[in-house]
């Protein structure tokens, strides 16, 4: 059975995800401890239901530690993904469920991008910036960035589908350019709740130095199926040196905080364009056998949906879930 795991960015938390994880499973502890002992403050922030959990120095580890937490009981048992996707800090657990770092290390980098992003976004309001991010849903890519250009604080930040890409940057241009993009056909503006313009230029002084620290940690080359946020490149490349490899993944994966995320280009390549040695284009939609979205929220079933129509998914987002997935996966 091939199967393919989806993790969630920011925006996928929930108050108290992971509690269950924690006391059903009790050997994901060395997990939760090496959350902890990052950022003290998140054990608390998980504990009281809080809305805390939205503030970025919180929501990256607690994502990467309830995916790291549940993906470690499915490898105990069995379970691993011969492929997988994420969004944004979702790539990070993507990878380390393939094997390219330990769920340990993983944990250490999503921290340090969550606590570097956060600086940043602190220093960004005390220099009087306030910025914001929107969802424009009915223009493509090459018409949104025909009309930005013009406005020296506004990037395109995701490229979620065809027709539905987000800009991020200042609230003064972003009201601007709405009715600009309203003019030229968009269907529909969405403002995001969220703490800053994420995935631009602004993080370039965090990104430098979030490349050194994700230099300090081994790595492995994986062969299984992964394409990156920051260009939709493969995860593995055999016209590649393995040097070469590990240093795009750490080079790749940084830059991912400065660039758009072209989560739309990453699921056409995994679910669709492959090489003529594999299976037709037409037909590649039934090369997985199972799709699994790891995510306290259901997101990624939904932008991936017009790719998963013929797989059937599973979401894990708690402890029952998790145990009632073993025990299908167990009598199949």
């Amino acid at each position: 059975m091939k199967k393919v795991f989806l993790f969630g960015g920011q925006g996928s938390q929930l108050p108290g995800m992971t509690l269950d994880i924690r006391r059903e499973f009790p050997q994901t502890e060395p997990l939760f401890q090496t959350a902890f002992n990052l950022n003290p403050e998140l054990e608390g922030v998980l504990q009281s239901e809080s809305e805390d959990i939205n503030q970025t120095r919180f929501t990256q580890t607690a994502i990467a530690l309830f995916s790291a937490a549940i993906t470690q009981v499915l490898h105990e048992n069995g379970i691993e993904a011969d492929a997988a996707i994420g969004s944004s800090i979702g790539e990070y657990p993507a990878l380390a469920a393939l094997g390219v770092w330990t769920f340990s290390d993983m944990l250490r980098i999503s921290y340090a991008r969550g606590k570097l992003m956060a600086e940043r976004l602190s220093k960004r309001k005390t220099e009087g910036f306030t910025d914001g991010m929107h969802a424009v849903l009915g223009l493509t890519e090459t018409a949104i960035t025909t009309l930005i250009e013009k406005y020296d604080q506004l990037w395109l930040t995701n490229i979620n589908d065809e027709r539905q890409v987000v800009i991020s940057g200042q609230i003064e241009q972003l009201a601007e350019i709405d009715a600009e993009l309203k003019q030229a056909g968009a269907r529909r503006i969405v403002p995001l709740s969220v703490e800053g313009a994420f995935h631009t230029p602004i993080f370039e002084e965090e990104q430098k130095k979030l490349l050194n620290v994700i230099k300090q940690y081994p790595l492995a080359v994986s062969q299984k199926e992964f394409y990156f946020n920051r260009n939709a490149e493969p995860l593995f490349d055999a016209s590649v040196s393995e040097v070469e490899q590990k240093n795009n993944i750490q080079l790749w994966m940084s830059e991912q905080m400065v660039a758009p995320v072209r989560f739309y280009q990453c699921g056409e390549k995994l679910f669709r364009d492959k090489t003529e040695s594999k299976i037709e284009k037409s037909d590649s939609v039934e090369q997985f056998d199972l799709a699994v979205e790891i995510s306290a929220k259901r997101v990624m079933a939904g932008m991936l949906r017009k790719h998963l129509k013929k797989i059937p998914t599973v979401q894990i987002n708690s402890a029952e879930d998790l145990k009632e997935f073993l025990q299908k996966m167990k009598n199949s």
